[in-house]
């Protein structure tokens, strides 16, 4: 596909289809809604939109909101919340189909947007970070105990 990745994307109707979808699921996750419950959800999407359109090429399209930094410096945001707003982004294109370089370019957007939105690099968990292995809630020891 030769058009821009904004038309690709649907122009704005297309954006705020997936960006609806993305806030609906933000707004009822467990690991980062509550950055968001007295936030103005409506506002956020337009934002967001707005955002995403002038990243996709669509430069008559104005940014209203605040420089990312200064809107998240705040929030204690960790690398696993980054990680998860980015799990749910990535769930929204996919359940919108968007074409795989609109998905491509979002997602690398995203990641590089990190430095602005969190102090923590990309989120790693090893099973050496889980501590002692554990079956039913019970410290589990192995065959002898």
């Amino acid at each position: 596909m030769n058009a821009p990745l904004f038309e690709q994307a649907g122009g704005l109707e297309g954006l705020r289809r997936v960006v609806t979808t993305f806030y609906d699921a933000i707004f009822v996750d467990v690991m980062i809604g509550f950055f968001f419950q007295s936030l103005d959800k409506d506002m956020l999407i337009d934002r967001e939109v707005e955002h995403a359109a002038r990243m996709l090429g669509a430069e008559h399209i104005e940014y209203k909101g605040r420089p990312l930094r200064e809107a998240h410096a705040k929030h204690p945001i960790m690398g696993g919340q980054f990680d998860r707003r980015t799990q749910l982004l990535r769930e929204a294109m996919e359940t919108h189909q968007l074409p795989g370089p609109v998905k491509k370019a979002w997602l690398e957007q995203t990641e590089r947007l990190r430095p602005l939105i969190t102090k923590d690099s990309k989120a790693e968990c090893r099973d050496e970070d889980l501590g002692p292995p554990r079956k039913r809630g019970i410290l589990f020891r192995g065959p002898s105990g």
